[in-house]
């Protein structure tokens, strides 16, 4: 049985490493980031879409600019 990839979401500074004074910023601006340890792909997309009083649906294509938008990125889990 295949195992559903989940995603972490993470807060990264230009360089590429991880940016814990950003992530505090981004706590507070958009707590659903850390509410859970690892999302769906639709768990992204639907607060991409309806979170936080947007009623937008989108979809992956989306999400990259979006997640950027917001001040943060994500990754598969590969483990």
């Amino acid at each position: 049985m295949m195992r559903k990839k989940t995603y972490l979401v993470e807060v990264r500074d230009t360089e590429g490493r991880l940016d814990f004074t950003g992530e505090q910023k981004v706590r507070k601006e958009h707590p659903y980031f850390f509410s859970k340890r690892e999302f769906t792909m639709d768990d992204l997309c639907y607060f991409m879409s309806f979170g936080e009083g947007r009623d937008n649906p989108s979809g992956p294509v989306q999400l990259d600019a979006f997640m950027k938008e917001m001040g943060v990125t994500y990754r598969e889990k590969t483990w």
